[in-house]
Order: C-alpha cells, then structure tokens, then sequence
C-alpha cells in the first residue's frame, strides 16, 4: 500500500512544474488564468497527448496552448451535444408517453405487470420516480397535489411523471416496456427496438458526461452505440469507431432528424466547429474521424 503524500501547490507553483517539465508557457498571464479558473488537473485530460510515454515530461515542442485550444473546443462540443441530447430526449419522452398511456393508462407505470422487467425491478424503478416527482416544484405536480386525493401524490399521470424522469430513469423505461410496445416507438425513430435501447442508454451516459464538464472530444465512453443494420451503417460504409466521438456526432445527427430541432443547423454548427480545430491529422483521429467526414452521407 502506498500512501499518497502529495501536498497542494499554489497556482504559480503549479505553473512552474509544468515549466520545470518541459512545457512551453508564452502567455504566463493566460495560463495562470485558466489554472486558477479550470484547474490544473481537469487541464491535465488536455496535456496529456503531449506527454511523454509512461513519464510526467512533455515532448519537445509541447505547449499549453495546445491544451488550452483543445479545452475550448471540448467546451463548445459539450454545448453541442448537450442541445442535441435535450431535443432527442424530449422527443422520445413524447413518444413513450403517448404510446404507453394509449395502453395502459395515466397510471399504468404504478402497476408491474405491464413491464417485461418484472416485480423487484418494478418496485426500484418505481421508486425512483417517485422522489424524482417529489423532488420536483413544476406547478403541473403543485396542482396535482393540491387538488387530487385518488391517487394521493406522489402517484401522478404517467404525463405528469415523466416530465420531470432524467434521461437515465426514461432509458430505463422504455428497455424495461413490453417487446411489442418498444417496437412501435422505435419505429417512430426509423430503427429496430434493440438499437434505440441502446441509443438511450448511451444518449444517458453522453449526457452525464457533458452535463458535468468532463472532456468528450478524444474519449473512450463506457457505452459504445450500436450500428443499426443497413448499408450506410456498416463498418465498410462507416469505418468510424463507434467508442468515439465522431461516430456519437453521427448518431445525433441521424436522431434530430425525428425531432423538431433544426437538424440541419445543428449539422452546420457542429461542421463549422470541426472545421476550426480538427486542421491537423492527430485531432482528426483522435476524434474518431477520417479526411472524408464532411462528405460521408450519414453526415
């Protein structure tokens, strides 16, 4: 066991041991800045590709604002995506709602026959909804609860509930609904049942991700979108890694074309991002891209 005896340095002190390693600071002024405003280790995801190997130094010719360009263009991507995962979570909202309530109800979710998943997982879900509904002050629920008795709050319309589930809660709503019911919504979304359980899935964890700041553009997430089946998807015609963050920008771009976001605009906006700082070949690979991404017809 090793005890981990590192004292905190101050930002100056900081600075200094990047220096000390061989990482080039022109502007003192800019990069005390963001050591004081970022931080230093949540900077360390973007410095870290001019590391060297297995070592604390800094390859020749590394330079902060190499980290610092990189840190403001994650920012902007997490904007990005995080618009884009609100219109595709909206959207699905509507169409689980609409499609589950048309069978079972306003309060059909209550009831654990009407999922696949099963009692113990109905019971944990369920709950979960409940302080999520609880939890909230929309003025929908306010009303709800100052004026209905049967049921008592916080036994709301599936409506009403699922205004205020997170992404991750929804997810786990539709991968637990019955095969035929999954089927039907899919299709709203132009795919296959298992596919849109796993966009979910993953729309869940990307938005984690970016809701809290953490660096999206090169990384590898947990969750991998599957391929959908289909020429354009294959690995032939997309030969993009689906752990990275192009082909995620892929499976957004398709999914706010069922939306009523202006998917186009948003293509537009994320293009002209890409254009401004993946102009040299690492970044482009690093973001799971090729030379031809502007072009590809998923795209």
């Amino acid at each position: 066991m090793t005890k981990y005896l590192k004292p905190p340095l101050s930002f100056d002190a900081q600075l200094l041991q990047l220096e000390e390693r061989g990482l080039a600071v022109p502007d003192r002024r800019m990069a005390l800045l963001y050591l004081q405003r970022v931080g230093y280790y949540r900077l360390m995801g973007y410095l870290y590709p001019q590391r060297l190997q297995q070592s604390d130094h800094y390859i020749a010719g590394a330079s902060i604002d190499e980290a610092l360009t990189l840190y403001e263009f994650d920012r902007c991507l997490r904007e990005l995506v995080l618009e884009a995962v609100g219109h595709v979570e909206v959207a699905v909202r509507t169409s689980i709602t609409h499609n589950f309530s048309s069978a079972y109800g306003p309060f059909g979710h209550h009831v654990a026959g009407n999922f696949s998943s099963g009692p113990e997982w109905h019971r944990e879900w369920i709950a979960k909804v409940r302080v999520e509904v609880e939890r909230s002050r929309e003025a929908f629920l306010t009303h709800y609860r100052s004026k209905y008795t049967d049921p008592p709050f916080p036994t709301v319309p599936i409506w009403m509930a699922s205004e205020v589930m997170s992404i991750g809660t929804l997810s786990k709503f539709y991968s637990a609904m019955h095969p035929a019911h999954q089927k039907v919504i899919a299709k709203d979304f132009g795919l296959r049942s298992p596919v849109l359980k796993n966009w979910l899935h993953f729309a869940s964890v990307l938005r984690n991700v970016a809701a809290h700041h953490g660096r999206l553009w090169n990384r590898e997430l947990g969750v991998k979108p599957l391929r959908p089946h289909g020429t354009a998807w294959s690995e032939e015609r997309t030969p993009y890694s689906t752990s990275r963050c192009f082909y995620t920008l892929l499976v957004l771009r398709y999914l706010l074309r069922y939306t009523t976001a202006l998917d186009l605009d948003w293509r537009d906006r994320v293009t002209k991002l890409l254009e401004q700082y993946l102009d040299v070949d690492h970044r482009v690979v690093a973001i799971g891209a090729s030379s031809g991404w502007k072009s590809h017809p998923l795209w």
